[in-house]
């Protein structure tokens, strides 16, 4: 399964690539989730993704979806557990790390986001997730004078 949550942080931050909630084997709360996040309303997310771990304790989307919501409300403590959670099941995936590394930005925690980030390309550098963030990343270190992440990409 694949999870497809990741963070790509735009400037209202997610437009997470989501799941698509019309899949019938998809829970109907983490369908609802997942609509409430997409829609903005992050506290609704928070409740119906925590709905779903309640009833799914072992839906690693669930997990990082519930882990994103909380950022999204400032609520880092129960992100920092959710993301455990996630890791606990499924390891640090690029996903994973993607939007634990962004959680980190969000915190004002850049040397954590910056080697989060970094991981999290190295496991999937073509990510257009990734490079996003890193690239959010580089503009909050560039504003703030310090080294940016400088990624070898190959040349076009």
């Amino acid at each position: 399964m694949a999870l497809a949550l990741a963070a790509c942080a735009s400037t209202d931050f997610e437009t997470f690539a989501l799941a698509d909630p019309t899949l019938p084997q998809a829970n109907p709360s983490l369908r609802e989730a997942q609509f409430q996040f997409g829609e903005g309303n992050y506290g609704l997310a928070v409740d119906s993704y925590a709905k779903t771990v309640e009833t799914d304790p072992l839906n690693p989307e669930a997990w990082l979806g519930l882990a994103a919501s909380y950022d999204q409300v400032g609520r880092f403590d129960e992100a920092d557990k959710a993301y455990a959670k996630v890791q606990r099941l499924i390891g640090p995936t690029p996903s994973v790390l993607n939007n634990l590394g962004y959680s980190y930005l969000l915190r004002g925690k850049l040397d954590l986001s910056r080697d989060t980030l970094v991981a999290a390309h190295r496991a999937d550098p073509g990510n257009p997730y990734i490079l996003n963030n890193i690239d959010l990343l580089n503009r909050k270190l560039v504003a703030l004078g310090k080294p940016v992440v400088a990624l070898n990409l190959p040349s076009e």
